[in-house]
């Protein structure tokens, strides 16, 4: 990659992607060593069986991978034409589901894997799984963007407009119960989240304009309705009434996780943003993939990583504190509210 000419809506010079490559042999074996040292176990299938509780995984057992499609075009790149580095990575999605296919030696059905993501049907980022490597995915009879295939993982792109993806009798929660009324930003749990026993959180490494980091926790927020209602359409204001994800993203991976635990936080950290995301921002490529079943500890993990770049590049650091820094980067004081407040987790690694 290179600097782009152009700045973003934040005024930050977007990074142009030149080239990039993805060696899918490679990421399988990182992805399987991964999970191996975290376990202790000497077979990939053991180890994925060893983050499950007592009694699963079994033939019925139904896990979904939660992905991260939150990145966007910009003047420098196209993500509707061009592959995007930040982007879930079909070469890592096919390495988790190759692994847990490898658990009850080797009989569990991979029909009951699926890749899920709240999703745009519509418009260019509609394109986003196709051009990251994903099998195109067609509505079915009920108008769900969900498929099927004998002998694959399932794809379901959860459409929020759909009434259809929200039953009469889905889940839900306050986000900030604490807050005056108009601010508590209630929410309601799609059915192609809660409708799984477990489920694996894929994030891509990156900052992020108002929660500090994309993380495990605020990973949740695309598994919801309203996940504006915690903070507004102006997300960046410093003065805003709302609770924000500085509150907010624990208690969604709270109540996600009571519906359909996480067995697995997944960190695709193979290239990300320091700077400037979600959407896009100024790219760092870590080559890296780390798991933990510690929502906290990943996130800590992470904001190492993307502190890292920052320093390489004369940035002001992002800490757990509240507040921003001098440069007006919000803080991830999330992460640490997490652990103090929730019980999530350890910022100690």
């Amino acid at each position: 990659f290179r600097p782009g000419r152009m700045a973003d809506s934040f005024g930050i010079i977007v990074d142009k992607v030149v080239s990039w490559d993805i060696q899918s042999m490679r990421i399988a074996r990182m992805v399987d060593t991964a999970v191996l040292r975290l376990s202790g176990q000497s077979t990939v299938g053991k180890a994925w069986e060893s983050l499950f509780p007592a009694g699963h995984p079994n033939s019925e057992t139904k896990i979904g991978i939660k992905h991260n499609f939150s990145y966007s075009s910009d003047m420098e790149n196209n993500w509707s034409d061009n592959l995007c580095p930040f982007g879930p990575k079909s070469a890592v999605t096919n390495a988790i589901v190759s692994g847990l296919s490898q658990m009850m030696d080797g009989t569990f059905p991979p029909e009951n894997i699926t890749v899920f993501e709240r999703i745009y049907s519509r418009g260019t980022r509609s394109r986003f799984p196709v051009i990251q490597g994903y099998r195109p995915v067609f509505p079915d009879r009920a108008g769900i963007n969900k498929d099927s295939r004998p002998g694959s993982s399932r794809i379901h792109w959860i459409s929020s407009t759909s009434s259809l993806e929200l039953p009469d009798d889905a889940p839900g929660f306050i986000a900030a119960p604490d807050f005056p009324r108009e601010y508590r930003a209630p929410q309601r749990i799609f059915a192609g989240v809660y409708e799984h026993d477990f489920l694996i959180n894929y994030i891509i490494a990156k900052d992020h304009r108002e929660a500090g980091i994309t993380g495990a926790m605020k990973n949740n927020y695309g598994c919801t309705d309203n996940p504006v209602g915690t903070h507004g359409t102006s997300w960046t204001d410093k003065d805003s009434a709302y609770a924000g994800t500085r509150l907010c993203a624990p208690v969604f991976y709270k109540n996600i996780d009571r519906q359909a635990p996480y067995i697995l936080n997944f960190l695709d950290a193979l290239a990300g943003i320091y700077h400037g995301g979600p959407l896009s921002g100024n790219i760092f490529h870590p080559n890296t993939i780390a798991v933990s079943k510690d929502p906290v500890a990943l996130d800590s993990y992470l904001l190492g990583l993307v502190n890292q770049a920052r320093e390489a590049n004369q940035m002001h650091v992002i800490s757990a504190d509240d507040g921003w820094t001098p440069a007006d980067h919000p803080n991830a004081p999330h992460v640490r509210i997490a652990s103090t407040h929730h019980g999530l987790g350890s910022m100690s690694m």
